[in-house]
């Protein structure tokens, strides 16, 4: 599901969101403005994971979330949304903090 579409350095970047990831906002409360503010507030970084093949798990402190991401030809895909204290990184995801 497409969640907004947004520039990072003049490239286009859709942030689409699992099923999976919309169910787990949808049982945490989560808005999906507060996902999308998180994606975009790894700002040009994302250009760095674009096609890397790697998980990302973007630690928000203000929000005491965790986003995890993979960035895929232009298209942010959300896989899921956790509550950061109940984190438990797989081996090999790539960990980028935000205040």
């Amino acid at each position: 599901m497409l969640m907004a579409e947004v520039k990072i350095l003049n490239r286009g970047f859709r942030i689409e969101s699992t099923t999976h990831a919309l169910r787990r906002m949808e049982e945490r409360d989560i808005d999906k403005k507060i996902v999308t503010d998180i994606v975009c507030g790894l700002d040009n970084k994302v250009l760095r994971y674009n096609n890397s093949g790697e998980e990302i798990a973007i630690i928000d402190q203000d929000h005491d979330i965790a986003v995890i991401i993979e960035v895929r030809y232009n298209k942010v895909v959300v896989i899921t949304v956790i509550d950061k204290a109940n984190i438990h990184i797989k081996e090999g995801t790539v960990l980028e903090e935000i205040a």
